[in-house]
């Protein structure tokens, strides 16, 4: 046997192959692709291969996935999604060195998003953080030359704002909610926590939804649709249309945002916390985490490869990930990466603010998160519509959550 064929062959024994699963296309995921090819090539024998899974499928894809022996050895997860696949048996706790450089990297609220019941997941990425979008050009024709502080500022100045066409119909709101899950139970977690109150236990198998500071944020809700300040028929696309003057949302609208209002973004767009009774500024933040499979032949391989996405490399201002991210106008829990991206805009600077604070709390990580969100969801919209008091439509949500944490093992 030639010394070359034995080279040869024992480059084949310890060749290895990591496949990373993400819902980011291969466009969004350019800056990750040329890395690879970095990493491949300083590191002879690994191949790293990518695979896409469109985002509303990515749960699903990883559990059948793991039914059929196909798993891939690294994901891109949304942070509610790992209670379920932890309790699965699905994610690969991250060595002990890997942990404390998590800790050390990355925000408060970003460690919590990749943190379920004490025990660190993952490595956190993308982070989507809550606060108040207010028109600047519309609350200043309506004689207000600053945001509201307060939540009964924000009702008095979206009922002076509000118009309606001559059937009574609502034409231009003050404030607006819209139609998704998240444009409802966000908001109302990201304003719990403006009030100081966590939206749920400690140990995730209770809620705070009758608390006083709760039932206050429903009514207060309620108000505006009794008011006749907002409706259903009036949601968060039409902030962008110029047709309501406020909203609670993330950053990740400020694309489209700039994209519509083009030059005028930086004159017409504003962006303030989340308006509270005076208390210490409060808010949401969800994230989306690396992890890696329990199955997997290739964990260390994986963790020193994430480990190095997520490190700057070769005097570089931001990691990999963190380049793919400020590609995307996107933030990252990496507080090193953060303080390399182009946040210092009128419209960034206040996010980036919650975060290095601490301001911004992890959306909480509860069991079967989905299914309780659009419950509590529904029982929110019941007080929109007039059908049920705050205080019992929060005693309801809380009653049928709690049956569902409690399944939990």
């Amino acid at each position: 046997m030639t010394k070359t064929f034995t080279k040869a062959l024992l480059a084949a024994l310890l060749a290895k192959t990591i496949q990373i699963a993400t819902h980011y296309n291969e466009a969004q995921m350019g800056p990750l692709l040329e890395c690879f090819a970095a990493y491949e090539a300083s590191n002879p024998g690994i191949t790293i291969e990518f695979q896409q899974a469109a985002y509303g499928d990515f749960l699903q894809t990883i559990l059948t996935s793991r039914v059929g022996g196909t798993s891939p050895d690294i994901y891109n997860i949304y942070s509610i999604w790992a209670p379920q696949l932890a309790a699965a048996g699905t994610l690969a706790e991250p060595p002990a060195d890997v942990q404390d450089w998590i800790r050390a990297s990355y925000g408060a609220g970003s460690v919590g998003a990749a943190t379920i019941n004490g025990t660190l997941w993952g490595i956190p990425t993308e982070l989507s953080v809550y606060q108040l979008f207010y028109n600047k050009k519309i609350l200043a024709e309506a004689g207000f030359d600053a945001p509201p502080a307060t939540w009964q500022e924000l009702h008095d100045m979206a009922a002076a704002i509000t118009t309606t066409n001559d059937q009574g119909v609502i034409d231009r709101a003050g404030y607006v909610y819209g139609p998704s899950v998240a444009n409802a139970v966000h908001v109302y977690y990201s304003q719990m926590y403006a009030a100081g109150v966590a939206p749920f236990a400690d140990d995730f198998r209770s809620t705070n939804f009758t608390s006083p500071e709760s039932i206050e944020i429903v009514d207060r809700m309620g108000a505006l649709f009794a008011e006749g300040i907002t409706s259903n028929t009036n949601i968060t696309d039409d902030f962008a249309a110029g047709s309501a003057a406020m909203m609670i949302a993330a950053n990740w609208n400020k694309a489209e945002l700039q994209e519509v209002y083009g030059d005028e973004f930086e004159n017409t767009v504003g962006i303030a916390p989340i308006p509270n009774n005076g208390g210490p500024a409060g808010t949401m933040l969800y994230s989306f985490l690396w992890a890696v499979d329990s199955t997997s032949d290739v964990q260390a391989e994986s963790w020193e490869l994430l480990q190095w996405l997520n490190t700057a490399q070769e005097g570089k201002p931001l990691s990999c990930t963190g380049e793919m991210l400020n590609d995307l106008g996107a933030l990252s829990g990496n507080l090193a990466d953060l303080a390399g991206m182009d946040t210092g805009d009128s419209f960034t600077a206040p996010f980036v603010a919650a975060i290095e604070s601490g301001a911004a709390k992890s959306q909480p990580n509860i069991w079967q998160a989905s299914e309780n969100d659009r419950t509590l969801r529904s029982y929110i919209e019941q007080v929109w519509a007039g059908n049920m008091s705050a205080a019992d439509a929060m005693a309801a949500a809380d009653a049928e959550v709690t049956a569902v944490l409690n399944e939990q093992p």
